[in-house]
This record gives C-alpha cells, sequence and structure tokens, in this order.
C-alpha cells in the first residue's frame, strides 16, 4: 500500500495518462433523470471568493448529464466538532456530505446518520466508482459489515510539518528548523522582533507535531486520547494522558506559551489559519504536506521574497500513510435523491472536467493543465485555491502535482516511502462505539473543557483545580477505561488475524 502512496486530500497527485475527458459512462443506466434535482452537499473549511462561479460551470455539466445540480454549504474548520454532529442530530436537508474518520465517520454511521450504500446500488448509480474502486477501500469502509461511505482512491499522508517565513528565519540568523525546539526558538524570535505579526496559532490539529508524531502513536479516534505505537505490532492501546510524555508535553506547552509564541485567546479564535498566513499575519503554520504544499506555490506568486520553508520536525520517526477512507463522500440517510447523490460523486470523481473545475477552478482563470499530469497556479487561484475547497472527498487518480512544488513532492515522498513508512494491523480499524456513547459524550466534553487549555499551554499543569492531575481524575470519571477497553476488545481481532 504504502510504496504507492502519494499526497491527494491534502494534496494533489498523478491523473492517469490518457483520461482527460473521460466521463462515467452508464452512470444513469436505469434511473429516472427526468427530474431536475438540487443536491444539497456539506463540505468543510470555507467558501472562496470565486466558489459559487467555478461551481456554476460544474452545474451546467451535471445538469446536462444527469439533470442535477449542487447546492453546497460549509462547516468552518473551527466549527467542525460542534456543527458537523448537529446537522445530523437536527436531521437537516441535505444529500451529501465529506466524511471521515477525523470526522465523526463511525459515529455517524453508528448513529444512522448515514444511508447504507449497497452493492447493487453502487453498481447501478456509481458504476464508474464501483468498477474503479479497490476492494481493500470498501472493507476499510465497512462498520458491522455494511458500507456507508464511498472512499477516496488514491493514497495520501496525513504527516504534519510545519511552514515558516525564510526571509524572517535568516533575519534573525536562525539555522534551518530541525527539532521541535528549533521551531520554538523561531516562534520567540517573531514575539521579540516582529510586532504586529502573531508567531503561531498554538497547539497543532491532535498535538499532532508536539505529541502524537514524535512518539510514534497513532490515535484511534482523533478526538480521544487513545494511540497505539506505530511500531508495536501488538497493537496495545494506551491512554497517552497517563504517560510520562504526555506529562512532558503539557510542560514543554505551557513554557511555550509563556514567551508569547500564541495568543490567550487561542482557543477561541476563528482565525483561518492558512488564510493569516498567506496574508503575513502569521509567521508560522502547521498542517499536512499537501496544504502547506499549495500554500507555498501560492505565496511564492504573490510574495517570493518570503521564501516559504517546509520543516518535518521528526523527520526519522516512523509514520502510516493514510487508509481509502481518510477522505470520502456519504449520502445523508434521510437524503430524497440517493440514487441523483451517487451519480454526482461519479462525475465528480471520474468526469474530467468536473473533476479539474472542483480541484482547480476555471482554467485560464485559475489554474493552466500542463499535460495530463500537472497543473500551474495563476494570479486567479487566490479566489479559488487549488484543492482548497475540500474537494478530497471525490480525491481519484486524476488530481495533478503542482509544476511549482512538485520537487518538494518527491523530497518528502520518496524518503518517507522507502525509509520511514510501515504498516499497522490498526491503520484500518474502524471503532463501533455503540457501547460507550455516553462514554464518548462526557470524555469529549472533558477533552474540551479541561484538555484543550492543557494542550495550548494556557493552564498550569500543577494548577490544583485545572491542571494534569485534575484532567487525568476528570476523564477516568467520564469513563475513559470503558472506552478504552471497548477499543481493545475490538480491535485485537485484526491483529490476531495479521499474525
Amino acid at each position: 500500500m504504502c510504496v504507492t502512496a502519494v499526497l491527494s486530500g491534502c494534496s494533489p497527485s498523478a491523473s492517469p495518462s490518457g483520461s482527460a475527458g473521460e466521463a462515467p459512462k452508464g452512470a444513469s443506466a436505469g434511473a429516472d433523470t427526468s427530474k431536475e434535482v438540487k443536491l444539497k452537499m456539506i463540505l468543510l473549511g470555507s467558501r472562496p471568493a470565486d466558489f459559487d462561479e467555478v461551481y456554476g460551470e460544474v452545474n451546467k455539466i451535471m445538469k446536462d448529464k444527469i439533470n442535477a445540480t449542487l447546492d453546497v454549504s460549509f462547516i468552518d474548520w473551527g466549527d467542525v466538532n460542534q456543527k458537523y454532529p448537529l446537522i445530523f442530530a437536527a436531521n437537516e436537508d441535505f444529500d451529501l456530505a465529506f466524511s471521515a474518520p477525523w470526522a465523526f465517520y463511525s459515529q455517524q454511521s453508528t448513529k444512522n446518520g448515514f444511508l447504507e450504500l449497497t452493492e447493487d446500488m453502487l453498481k447501478q448509480y456509481a458504476p464508474k466508482t464501483w468498477a474503479e474502486e479497490p476492494k481493500v477501500a470498501w472493507e476499510q469502509a465497512k462498520i458491522n459489515g455494511k458500507i456507508f461511505m464511498v472512499p477516496q482512491n488514491n493514497f495520501e499522508y496525513d504527516y504534519h510539518l510545519v511552514a515558516v517565513r525564510g526571509d524572517l528565519r535568516e533575519k534573525y540568523n536562525l539555522p534551518e528548523i530541525k527539532t521541535y525546539d528549533d521551531y520554538t526558538k523561531y516562534l520567540k524570535a517573531i514575539v521579540d522582533g516582529e510586532k504586529g505579526t502573531l508567531p503561531s496559532l498554538g497547539a497543532s490539529e491532535f498535538n499532532s507535531v508536539e505529541l502524537l508524531q514524535p512518539n510514534e502513536w497513532s490515535p484511534v479516534i482523533k478526538q480521544y486520547p487513545i494511540v497505539y505505537k506505530v511500531t508495536d505490532p501488538s497493537g496495545k492501546l494506551i491512554n497517552y494522558t497517563e504517560t510520562q510524555e504526555f506529562s512532558d508535553f503539557v510542560k514543554n506547552m505551557y513554557a511555550t506559551a509563556k514567551t508569547g509564541a500564541w495568543n490567550r485567546d487561542a482557543l477561541t479564535s476563528k482565525m483561518d489559519k492558512m488564510q493569516a498566513f498567506k496574508d503575513g499575519k502569521l509567521a508560522s503554520v502547521e498542517w499536512n504536506m499537501g496544504t502547506l504544499l499549495r500554500a507555498k506555490s501560492e505565496i511564492g506568486s504573490t510574495h517570493p521574497d518570503w521564501k516559504i520553508e517546509i520543516y518535518d520536525l521528526t523527520s526519522n520517526k516512523k509514520r502510516l500513510a493514510n487508509p481509502y477512507i481518510n477522505n470520502g463522500m456519504s449520502v445523508h440517510a434521510t437524503s430524497k435523491n440517493p440514487e441523483r447523490a451517487l451519480m454526482a460523486i461519479d462525475l465528480l470523481r471520474y468526469d474530467q472536467q468536473i473533476h479539474d473545475l472542483t480541484n482547480y477552478g476555471i482554467q485560464g482563470k485559475h489554474y493552466e493543465a500542463v499535460g495530463d499530469k500537472q497543473f500551474k497556479s495563476l494570479k486567479g487561484s487566490v479566489n479559488f485555491p487549488p484543492a482548497g475547497t475540500d474537494p478530497w472527498g471525490w480525491n481519484s487518480l486524476h488530481e495533478r502535482n503542482d509544476v511549482a512544488v512538485a520537487a518538494d513532492i518527491e523530497k518528502f515522498t520518496e524518503l518517507w516511502k522507502s525509509t520511514l513508512t510501515v504498516n499497522h494491523p490498526l491503520e484500518t480499524f474502524v471503532f463501533d462505539d455503540a457501547n460507550v456513547k455516553n462514554e464518548e459524550a462526557a470524555v469529549n466534553n472533558i477533552m474540551e473543557t479541561y484538555g484543550k487549555p492543557l494542550f495550548y499551554g494556557l493552564i498550569d499543569p500543577n494548577d490544583g483545580s485545572h491542571g494534569l492531575e485534575v484532567f487525568k481524575q476528570k476523564l477516568k470519571q467520564a469513563g475513559i477505561d470503558k472506552i478504552l477497553a471497548e477499543m481493545q476488545k475490538q480491535s485485537q481481532p485484526l491483529v490476531q488475524k495479521t499474525k
């Protein structure tokens, strides 16, 4: 699997030669498309300035091919954890939603939020998808033997890196950033010397850079502190809050926060970190490789003097490639048009014209195609960033590489694939939380109210009312041990199966 891992959702990858312009065949076979329908689709992120213009072109093709159009709503990144579950709880009227293990796929599947996708349905209404999707992807998507997602059809890494302003690093005579300590020195230099520029927005997503990746840990569900070590084939799960590594982590975060590396309002900030980095309001940003490389390409054309640099702070640590289900699309259980929704997924993935529009925008305005496998961003891409509007749910082999960062893609991925990527029996494990839903809700509340302030270094770990020991005690009271035991019970058959 990992040998073929490439950037996708989080980054572009190559499209197959000769596939340009190829549309799904037979997508409407046996389907009644006489009535025009408007498919309501939920994506994650923010709506760029030219979104309506681009999707106006998408909808012209959609209407011609399946007599349907897309009406897209976005949930901002800062609101995903709260608003995404709510749209299901309130049974809002929509047809399609981006889904992923890191975005409540298993939770909503077991709560009947998503429609079960049968083999017959997929063969009839998304035939190209059914034919092209690797069988292992469908297996990964199964929960209690049922499929609730159309997974992506290429590989990617979700490993997090940091991007910094190389011009500022050089200005303060700092060496290239190799470690987290190097990174904190850069942040301190920004605090002292660049008034009006925020060094950082605080802890990385799910503490990937500071905690998970340095310890070679992979979470079962990213919102909860239960992990396994990717180099330990036994599949033993641990509550990382009980480890010395976590104790050291919260102390380090507290020390870093005290330097002024991020604001005290980091927990409540609604700032779009990537846009702030592009605008020069933020001196560093962490994210996956694809997102950072896209930003580097865009900034390279608008502010080449900033010399954007991207670093892997744990460059010697083993890591996993993402499973196919890391990005996908699901049909709402109460969709009035599930057949047409599947037909739309087929077009989003395999109609080259639609795929290019949703990923890169309008040819000649937002991007230029470079052969079949690459693209060049144009100035207009600032209003429709390439692959920046959550088209990851229909990742396929049609993705293009950005010519401006092709060398960076090769630099990172070749090293990762050749020496650092490992497989683990639990990398495709999907947890069924039916027996611990109450405990999960309680743990989620503790993670938000007691955990996040510690993660962001805003609370002294020794604080008697909100510090580390209180946090661990609250987690136990909420039922973290019961969740861990249930996860261990469900995951062991996968471990035994691979022995």
